[in-house]
């Protein structure tokens, strides 16, 4: 049986950013103990070079939805949007990307495989065919964002543990 590239990561992506979101809402019940301010957790990282919680969240946005319309026009480059300055705009942020990875329509998006796309960060540019941007560098990017997310809230004292990155996963019916 062959699985479509849709398949193969959409519905990941969106399993990805429901976690994310839920572990925001943990957030925000974490801030309303008065354990931490909400500034302090939209900015805090888990040491000094690397990017804060807000630009972790952006970030999931920018490697699915921000993937998906780099390579409908050619070109990638990372998001140079502002990262949400609350966890209220994190939510909304994070509900937004689920909302449009849902409305992606499957045929469009199975059809982007072989469309060329170039990563360009700088001076720097780096050519891709559709498919192989998506599973070689957008895939890895959205775990990778949504694992820091996820590290940077159970480091700052949040209730968090693997069920809830796991988010809700698919059982036989």
């Amino acid at each position: 049986m062959s699985i479509s590239l849709h398949r193969a990561l959409v519905p990941q992506w969106v399993q990805l950013a429901r976690s994310a979101h839920s572990m925001i809402g943990k957030a925000q019940q974490h801030v309303e103990t008065g354990a931490i301010s909400q500034a302090e957790l939209v900015n805090a990282r888990l040491t000094d070079d690397m990017a804060p919680l807000a630009y972790q969240v952006k970030s999931i946005r920018s490697h699915s939805v921000g993937a998906i319309e780099g390579i409908r026009a050619g070109t990638f480059s990372p998001s140079s949007m502002d990262g949400p300055a609350t966890l209220d705009e994190a939510a909304e942020l994070l509900a937004q990307t689920i909302a449009e990875l849902e409305a992606v329509d499957p045929t469009e998006f199975n059809a982007l495989h072989d469309r060329h796309v170039e990563f360009r960060y700088n001076d720097f540019a780096m050519p891709f065919t559709g498919e192989n941007f998506l599973f070689s560098f957008s895939q890895p990017n959205v775990y990778f964002h949504t694992t820091t997310a996820y590290a940077i809230l159970r480091h700052m004292g949040v209730k968090i543990g693997k069920l809830d990155y796991l988010g809700l996963v698919w059982k036989r019916q």
